[in-house]
């Protein structure tokens, strides 16, 4: 494999990797700030079983998820 094709490859399971990773943390996800998740900003980070959850881990019914909401529902 020459040079350019190791680049390319690399570059492709980098961006692959960037798609898949979703959010790492809670703060990554929340990207207004306001230490709460909504539905939108789940999906967005790619946190696929918080969104398909939200409505059950969501126990105030507020709409936006708190730390301690996730964490009783780990």
């Amino acid at each position: 494999m020459n040079t350019l094709n190791k680049i390319r490859v690399g570059a492709l399971a980098l961006a692959l990797t960037s798609v898949y990773a979703g959010a790492a943390t809670f703060s990554e996800a929340d990207k207004n700030g306001d230490g709460m998740l909504t539905l939108t900003e789940a999906q967005n980070a790619g946190l696929t079983d918080i969104a398909t959850n939200f409505k059950t881990i969501d126990t105030d019914k507020d709409g936006k998820l708190s730390k301690a909401e996730l964490k009783a529902n780990r």
